[in-house]
């Protein structure tokens, strides 16, 4: 018994007699573990409510797999592309400086002939 318990028991001892206020004593004891232990269940069952569980963070691990297995392919894509356009911006320099080569190349022997 707890110590106001005791203080219960005694006053309602005088009062009453032994036997019932024992009886009496128990009952509240009883009654104050039955409350109890009914309080801690619907904490648990608040907590439960609001704590991820581990098939709750299963599931976010998947989708995030998910998200960065698309991402992976999207970052392949650009990559293929970024290369295409290398390639086309290759192609244009190679051909402009073969222009600006031959428009060189032709400058200088008109600009000889008209020296001679």
């Amino acid at each position: 018994m707890g110590g106001s318990l005791v203080e219960l028991y005694t006053q309602l001892e005088e009062k009453l007699g032994k036997e019932t206020a024992k009886v009496l004593v128990e009952a509240i004891e009883e009654l104050t573990e039955e409350k109890k232990n009914a309080l801690k269940m619907e904490l648990k069952d608040e907590l439960l409510k609001e704590v991820a569980t581990k098939e709750d963070i299963k599931l976010i691990l998947e989708k995030m797999q998910t998200l960065e297995e698309r991402m992976d392919r999207k970052i392949q894509t650009v990559r293929v592309e970024i290369q295409e356009v290398k390639g086309e911006i290759l192609k244009w320099l190679i051909a402009l400086f073969i222009g600006q080569a031959t428009f060189i190349v032709g400058l200088v022997f008109t600009l000889v002939k008209l020296l001679k």
